[in-house]
């Protein structure tokens, strides 16, 4: 297994990009608890159900104050829509995200709490700090993270200046959607390669990264990832990765991945990528101003198969590639790399790479390859 930093790591900050503002008062804040009251409800089976039989826990617009994570069950819908939700959380003794679906302490697979929906609002985990001028005892978090769970959407949520960890992070999840969001703005471990910091992660359950639940290796499955926008907040530069991965088991590949018509500007590292997932398709996207553009990548013990990447355009790559496929590690079959645009090098195929057994999928001829 080739591990990730670990999850409770250190709180010393570096500060990315522009200097926070502060104003002369701290808003007047709504107890995160009653979130979770209305979360509390759902679980109980109160109040409306949307389509997909969820019971629809509705936040009124307000500022919210998390002090520990919301939990949300199965069969939940959280609309968030007019709310703005900030954290104040502790150092030590919580877990470090501000929204955790339920999950037993021995729960494997998928078979944690499922069928929720989060819908809206505006997330924002060190405001609170900055505002308070300590953003040194902000702790290392995620926004939103699933783990063990079916039939996740996230659609139409704004995250601001996540601090060295991830603004959404789907963990042993199948069936996963994240649709519609804005991730703006990421303050980078000092610590940790830019690699990093995705802003989606897809991750499985390997130890200290295991969120609650069975440490089973369980990889995602089933995931779409489509109409985002992935940028700097204006108060700090971007993301290391719109997407990307950076724990693997070369027996539990992510399967059936769909990253297709996303916006990603000026991630530090690569702006979208992927490691250890087969049956993926990059589609659609456009990027722009990031250090590296598309990435696909096996890893040892790995062989995988069915990769496309077709109809993307990518920008004024910096030092990395632009589209590349890397399959020194262990081959790649399948693959199919066809009406990609890349603009800003020195011509057309300038930093379009494949390294090791790439195989192309029969019929068929991988762009820029003689």
């Amino acid at each position: 297994m080739i591990g990730r930093r670990e999850l409770l790591g250190g709180t010393a900050a570096m500060l990315a990009g522009h200097a926070f503002t502060r104003p002369s008062a701290l808003p007047a804040y709504v107890a995160g608890a009653k979130i979770q009251d209305l979360l509390n409800a759902a679980r109980d089976g109160k109040g409306a159900q949307d389509a997909a039989g969820r019971y629809v826990a509705k936040v009124p617009q307000a500022t919210y104050l998390l002090t520990q994570p919301l939990i949300v069950y199965r069969d939940t819908h959280l609309d968030a829509t007019d709310a703005r939700i900030v954290a104040r959380f502790p150092a030590k003794g919580v877990k470090h995200t501000m929204l955790l679906n339920a999950v037993g302490a021995t729960t494997g697979g998928y078979a944690a709490a499922g069928n929720i929906a989060v819908t809206g609002g505006s997330w924002d985990p060190v405001w609170d700090f900055v505002q308070r001028g300590v953003l040194d005892q902000a702790p290392a978090m995620n926004g939103i993270t699933f783990v063990h769970a079916s039939d996740v959407l996230i659609e139409n949520v704004t995250m601001w200046n996540v601090k060295w960890w991830h603004g959404i992070e789907l963990n042993a999840v199948r069936r996963g959607t994240v649709r519609g969001c804005a991730l703006k703005g990421w303050i980078a471990d000092p610590g940790q390669g830019l690699w990093h910091g995705e802003a989606v992660q897809l991750d499985l359950p390997a130890g200290v990264n295991t969120w609650g639940g069975a440490s089973d290796l369980t990889p995602c499955t089933d995931i779409l990832l489509t109409g985002n926008t992935c940028d700097t907040s204006g108060s700090q530069t971007g993301w290391g990765q719109f997407t990307g991965s950076h724990t693997s088991d070369p027996a539990h590949p992510h399967t059936r991945v769909r990253i297709e018509g996303n916006i990603v500007r000026n991630t530090r590292w690569d702006g979208i990528a992927t490691l250890n997932a087969q049956d993926v398709r990059i589609a659609d996207n456009e990027l722009d101003s990031c250090a590296g553009g598309l990435y696909v990548k096996s890893v040892e013990g790995g062989a995988l198969r069915t990769v496309e990447i077709t109809g993307n355009r990518v920008s004024n790559t910096g030092a990395r590639d632009a589209i590349a496929v890397r399959a020194d590690a262990a081959p790649i079959t399948d693959v199919v790399v066809t009406g990609n645009v890349v603009t800003g090098g020195q011509g057309p195929c300038d930093k379009v790479r494949y390294y090791g057994a790439v195989t192309a999928r029969p019929g068929t001829q991988l762009d820029c390859r003689a």
